[in-house]
């Protein structure tokens, strides 16, 4: 299935990352090789599993970047093989 594939280079992208990393989107889009319209969704399916938080870097600023960290429970559960 083709999201699976996508889903498990999503989770080596946030696995990567150092404990409180912060991932922006078209960061993540590049680096798993996901396309905008595929990455969105499973981002929010992360996030509605509680696997990813999310906020916003400078909200005053012209233009805020979403940004999204993996959570322990995230941590754990993307690393299960």
């Amino acid at each position: 299935m083709r999201s699976t594939r996508e889903m498990r280079r999503l989770a080596a992208v946030l696995l990567a990352g150092a404990a409180d990393a912060r991932f922006h989107g078209d960061d993540l889009r590049r680096a798993a090789n996901v396309q905008s319209r595929r990455l969105y969704p499973l981002l929010t399916l992360l996030l509605e599993r509680g696997w990813v938080t999310d906020g916003w870097d400078d909200p005053s600023s012209a233009e805020p970047q979403r940004h999204y960290v993996l959570t322990d429970v995230g941590r754990r559960e993307l690393a299960r093989p």
